[in-house]
């Protein structure tokens, strides 16, 4: 964009007519003096607004005329014949473009010896044409407001602009308007959710075009704060600065923000604030209040005098301050106004490029999504009609990067019909492609086919097998098997291999247990260099999965059991962190282990609580636990893998189920089983 900061005050044409003492009554010396200022904002390319010459012209007594053309600030004009004479004036810049004039008639005598000529006309008409763009991947359902509003009129007009939502760009014109100063705002909305906005003082000059390239700026914060130069009416700079903020303030908390002069004082200047192109506030100072999010604070300034506007821009974030890796700037968004698909058994997983995918058994929708400022927009939803396998209940699903491009595997595990569902899922035009469907074993262990009848959860990729893995459950939901669902490549003629192992019977064999020690497991942590799983039931019996070779084949079923001394029974999920720990949550207690060196890291027991769902930020370390009562316990985690302060944060509503951002930044609150919501938190990553 071009956007030059400053704006002028009106020009202003003296003529003083004086009585010589050499001449006679009739005439008199006319002493002409100038004064003009700049104007420089959207404005038109390679067109200088600062008047450098002036055209005069005089018509007078017995058609007497003058006309001629001077840089000089000051000219005397000898033996003027005295009466009445019309006076007319014009600004032109070092281009000899018109920019302003102004005319004046006036009688010349002994006792009226000055005239002076105001230049309040800015000269012909002009043309303005913008264009807009914004993250098209971001923003997919589009709508732009524009209007604009001529200096002291109230007034506004409506621009149409003209979209392309496949680019991500608008344009915008308007022909044959009024030289002079006008105030642009436009808003972006998805759907009716405003994303993004502006406001931009635009200057018109004659017979030029005024134009603009603008970007709807989401979430590509902060710009450096920003400053307007004026010309005070002696035609001296005077730089004026924005103060009072910085690019991240803090939601919610009123901010005094300022225009202030760094060398003059300026009586004559108001200041209109805008957030996201919506007016909030006027006055050289005032105070603002910002909702959590990313904004655009816009200050447009002007004096009485024409062609003045003057327009700077400060982006910024507004958040809930918080600790690094403490969540918070809670927001709570529903189906209707975000068009998530949710309802019974939702699932929601981010992806490593920052979208997430959203499928819902309710609805037999699979969506892409992104966060945009503190809001959700919807890029792209698959049904049946094009996804077969959505016809199905979602558990969890695992995904591994496939090639440079950004095309992910992505292993959805489902409950009837199919198993598990194999997509392709291209990160740069977010497609989804039903690679195939799988309704059952076709490997196993045991040599059998069909075993199981549902999908478990637990979902993680082995990088060291390439491979999938999540739980899987028999009919009757007794016996348990650990589902691999090797990905190689981009097509089924190259991926479409299954081996499941059934570990219940397999581990009370191998581990010399009684019948039902190992039965229903509900938890499965695969180590991040895949050379270990850690699994474990709701009775708290946990076993660990080593390498075994069988005819070259490296399976995960040399079973072994860790020292483990304390009572893990409830226990409900278990992760392997990188700092190589395995975490475990239960019911009522967080624990640490050291597998490798079967060692206790640390057991905390909370008694009377009930936790309902943890997860690990990988980039803060910090480890999240999830209560019933409405409350997430936050841990930094120490260098040993331990647990260290607490950090208590309510959330806004009940849910049973997070879901992090793998950059560490959004924390989703949802309830699987039952979803009319999310609530979504932002975290700092950063000290």
């Amino acid at each position: 964009m071009r956007r030059i900061l400053s704006f002028s005050v009106s020009a202003l044409l003296a003529l003083t007519l004086f009585i010589s003492c050499e001449e006679s009554a009739s005439v008199a010396d006319m002493r002409i003096t100038l004064n003009s200022d700049v104007s420089r904002l959207i404005a038109p390319e390679e067109v200088p607004l600062e008047v450098t010459l002036y055209q005069i012209r005089g018509t007078g007594p017995n058609n007497g005329s003058f006309s001629f053309t001077t840089t000089k600030t000051s000219t005397t004009l000898s033996g003027v014949a005295v009466g009445n004479w019309h006076i007319e004036a014009t600004g032109l810049n070092e281009e000899n473009v018109p920019l302003v004039t102004g005319s004046t008639d006036f009688t010349l005598s002994a006792s009226n010896p000055s005239v002076v000529v105001r230049l309040a006309t800015l000269v012909g008409n002009g043309n303005l044409s913008i264009s807009m763009s914004w993250n098209k991947d971001v923003i997919t359902d589009p709508r732009i407001e524009l209007e604009i509003t001529k200096q002291n009129e109230e007034e506004s007009e409506s621009l149409t602009a003209s979209m392309n939502t496949s680019e991500g760009t608008a344009t915008a014109s308007r022909t044959n308007m009024e030289a002079g100063s006008y105030i642009l705002q436009g808003r972006l909305y998805s759907s009716d959710i405003l994303m993004s906005g502006f406001t931009e003082a635009v200057r018109i000059v004659g017979d030029e075009t005024s134009s603009a390239d603008i970007e709807f700026n989401l979430d590509n914060f902060p710009y450096a704060p920003g400053s307007i130069q004026l010309l005070d009416q002696s035609g001296i700079p005077v730089e004026c600065t924005v103060e009072g903020v910085d690019s991240e303030v803090t939601a919610g908390e009123e901010i005094t923000v300022s225009l202030v002069p760094e060398k003059a004082n300026l009586n004559d200047i108001t200041v209109m604030w805008y957030i996201d192109g919506v007016q909030v506030a006027t006055g050289t100072s005032a105070g603002i209040t910002f909702t959590p999010g990313a904004h655009r604070l816009d200050a447009v300034a002007y004096t009485s005098k024409i062609g003045s506007y003057g327009s700077c821009s400060i982006s910024l974030n507004a958040l809930v301050r918080t600790a690094k890796g403490i969540p918070g700037n809670s927001v709570r968004l529903d189906a209707e106004t975000t068009g998530l698909s949710l309802g019974t058994n939702t699932l929601i997983k981010f992806l490593p490029d920052g979208k997430f995918m959203v499928i819902s058994g309710l609805n037999r929708t699979l969506q892409i999504a992104t966060m945009a400022r503190n809001n959700v927009d919807v890029l792209k939803e698959y049904t049946t009609s094009s996804l077969s396998g959505l016809n199905g209940t979602p558990v969890d699903l695992g995904y591994r990067l496939l090639d440079a491009s950004g095309t992910y595997a992505v292993v959805v595990g489902m409950n009837s019909p199919a198993n598990t569902v194999r997509f392709n899922y291209r990160s740069e035009t977010n497609e989804v492609e039903q690679i195939e469907t799988c309704g059952g074993l076709l490997t196993s262990y045991m040599g059998a086919t069909e075993k199981y009848g549902m999908t478990g959860g637990s979902a993680g990729f082995d990088k060291l097998m390439n491979e999938i893995v999540m739980l899987a459950y028999d009919s009757n939901g007794k016996n348990t098997y650990v589902l691999e669902r090797y990905v190689p490549g981009l097509s089924s003629d190259e991926d479409y291999a299954y081996r499941g192992i059934d570990i219940t019977m397999d581990l009370e064999n191998a581990l010399s247990q009684s019948d039902g020690y190992f039965a229903s497991m509900n938890s499965l942590g695969i180590s991040p260099d895949g050379t270990y799983y850690v699994v474990g039931n709701e009775n708290g019996h946990v076993a660990i999965m080593n390498h075994k070779q069988y005819s070259g084949i490296a399976q995960k079923n040399d079973y072994a059991l860790p020292t483990i001394t304390d009572d893990y029974a409830g226990l409900r999920k278990i992760m392997v962190s990188e700092n190589g720990i395995t975490y475990f949550m239960g019911s009522d207690f967080i624990a640490g282990f050291d597998v490798p060196n079967d060692s206790k890291v640390f057991f905390t027991e909370k008694t009377g609580k009930n936790f309902l769902d943890f997860t690990i930020n990988e980039e803060t370390g910090n480890l999240y636990v999830l209560s019933d009562e409405m409350i997430i316990y936050c841990y930094e985690i120490e260098n040993d893998g331990s647990l260290g302060n607490e950090t208590a944060v309510e959330t806004l509503s009940s849910n049973e189920n997070l879901e992090l951002s793998t950059d560490g930044s959004y924390l989703i609150l949802y309830t699987k089983t039952a979803a009319t919501q999310i609530e979504v938190m932002r975290i700092k990553t950063t000290a």
